[in-house]
Order: C-alpha cells, then structure tokens, then sequence
C-alpha cells in the first residue's frame, strides 16, 4: 500500500525539519530522541526549558536528557549559552568498521522499561552496569541508555567489563551518545571482541589509529576530525602489519598526492604495499628505491617497453571515496 500527505489536514501552521533528520539520522536515531526534536524544533522560537519539554512529552529530565544527548553530539542542537558549531556533524560510527563480517548481524531486541526494572532490581551485575555507566558518562541515564546498555548484554552478548571498557574509550574520544555506544558495541559483538583481552587489544588499535591520524593531520592539513573506519583499517595495517611509521606514511601521502588532488588512501595503500614488498623500510630506501627506477626507465623506454599497470586507471577503480583537503604549505615530513 502506498501513502501520500493528505494537503487539507497537513499544511495549516507548521514549521521547518531540517533534510538532515532525514537524509542522515532518521536509521540512527531512537523514537524519543526524534520526539524531543520535533517538539524542541516546534518551540525554538520560544526558547523552552527541559521542564516544559518532560511536561510536554511525559518524560523525566533523566530520558529528556538522554535524548537529547544525541543531537547534541552530533551538533544539530546546542546548549542555550554556547556557541554553535560551523555545520552539523554526520554520526559516523568510526570504530564500527564497515567491512564485511564474517559472523550474522545480530538482531536489536529493546527490553520494555518492566524488563529493564526486573532485571535491575534481580541482577546485581545489571544494576552495577547502570550505575557504573552513570558515573562514567558523567550524567543521569534514562529508559532510552538503560535499554540500550541491557541490549548490549542481553544480545549482543558482551560481558560487563567489556562494556565499561567501551564506556571508558568512548568517553576518552568525546563520543558519549548512546547511539555511538551501541553501533560500536554491535560490531564488537560480531566481530566477537567480547572478552576483556580481546577488548584491550582493540582499544590499543584504536588508538595507535587515532595517534597516527592526529599525526597525518598535522602534517597534511586533512580537516575531517577523525578517520573513517576504513582509513583506520588502512592506518592499523601500515603500522602494525607493515610496522611504517608516519614519516613512511606521509611520504605516500606525497606520492599519492602527486598524482591525484584528492586524498584516496587506497592509492596509498597500493604505494605502501609495494614499498613493503620491494624490503623498503626508511625514507633513504625509498629514495634509492626512485633512483634506482629513473635508471631504468630511459633503458625500458629505448627498448620500446610500456608499463605493466596504469596508476590513473588504478585511482578510477580502488580510490576511496575522496575527502576534500588542503594542503599546508611547507609541511614537512
């Protein structure tokens, strides 16, 4: 059955929802968080206070709160008193990293606000997540954290302690919407990180990732915050399975540069990769690497040889999609 807006009962007084509610979190967010949205965008003329939104919506200032987290986080909503971001930020689960799984998807199974008081009152573990998550996340958290923290355990299968170690890293990296928490948690659990050490050593990945981005940034110029989750599988690889450091990485950086005015990390893994194959491992390398091959270019040419690959027709097939970067003059390696 299709459906359609009737115009007569819909277009009386009425007010703007921006495209990006739509476009980008309406998969994301939960049904109270869109609720204190619609209500809050309604009444932004009128400057209204978190006790007449629980009024107005039935809710405590804990899940208000909670809801709102979201928005704020992603920057659509900001605190009456501070200054508001340039633009939006798009919620991109970075350390849920979308490459393909080889476990099922886990279902989503929200437990009803009963469940989540049975299974408070009943379980001593369940009650020390809550009151834990509480304290880590710094704020009183509601029906929409406290059925999400519950999922997290109930179906997704992770264990207390591995959940307060997401918890923590979240915290450390300014990503505390329950959104965020629990699109990471689903991957760890399909990629059966559910064990204290397991976790440990995705955390350390994590940020030996954030670590080499914060680097990356510096010395190119890349504005975007954090690294997708694909850029943070290439940055893990070159520095733990390739053991490059930044000065190896932002020499591909260059090289990738050189050919291209847009960042495609794929190029960049395909320069590495080779300089990995060839025994390649410091910058002298490389620049005896490029001796070595402007040798042997006149030779080849001479004798009427072509080159075995084409690096434009690489960039059309296996470039990433681009991210718009300006480059700091004078950056050195």
């Amino acid at each position: 059955m299709n459906y359609t807006i009737n115009p007569q009962a819909a277009f009386g007084l009425s007010f703007s929802v921006p495209v990006s509610v739509t476009d980008k979190h309406l998969k994301l967010a939960g049904a109270a968080q869109l609720k204190v949205l619609l209500w809050l965008l309604r009444h932004a003329a009128e400057q209204p206070t978190t006790e007449q939104l629980c009024r107005a919506l039935n809710m405590t200032p804990a899940d208000a709160n909670d809801a709102m987290q979201y928005w704020l986080e992603v920057g659509l909503v900001v605190e009456q008193g501070t200054a508001a971001p340039s633009e939006p930020i798009t919620p991109a689960p970075q350390t849920a990293e979308p490459v393909k799984s080889a476990f099922a998807p886990i279902a989503e199974t929200r437990p009803t606000a009963e469940q989540i008081a049975k299974r408070g009152s009943e379980s001593a573990e369940i009650a020390f997540l809550f009151n834990e998550a509480q304290k880590r996340l710094g704020r009183t958290i509601g029906y929409d954290s406290q059925s999400s923290l519950l999922m997290i355990h109930d179906s997704y299968g992770l264990p207390v302690e591995v959940i307060l170690m997401l918890i923590d890293y979240c915290v450390s990296i300014g990503k505390t919407g329950v959104s965020y928490i629990t699109a990471t948690a689903k991957n760890w659990s399909e990629k059966e990180i559910d064990t204290i050490e397991k976790a440990d050593e995705k955390i350390k990945a994590l940020r030996r990732c954030d670590t080499l981005w914060k680097e990356l940034r510096e010395l190119t110029g890349i504005a975007t915050p954090r690294p997708t989750a694909v850029q943070s599988e290439f940055l893990n690889k070159w520095s733990k399975t390739f053991g490059y450091a930044m000065n190896m990485i932002y020499l591909a950086y260059e090289e990738m540069a050189n050919h291209t005015d847009k960042i495609s990390f794929a190029y960049m893994n395909k320069v590495l990769e080779n300089w990995h194959e060839a025994g390649v491992k410091s910058p002298e390398d490389v620049d005896r690497l490029r001796q070595e091959k402007a040798a042997v270019k006149p030779k080849k040419a001479a004798e009427g040889h072509t080159p075995s690959y084409d690096l434009d027709a690489f960039l059309q097939h296996a470039a990433q999609d681009p991210i718009v970067y300006k480059k700091k003059e004078g950056a050195q390696p």
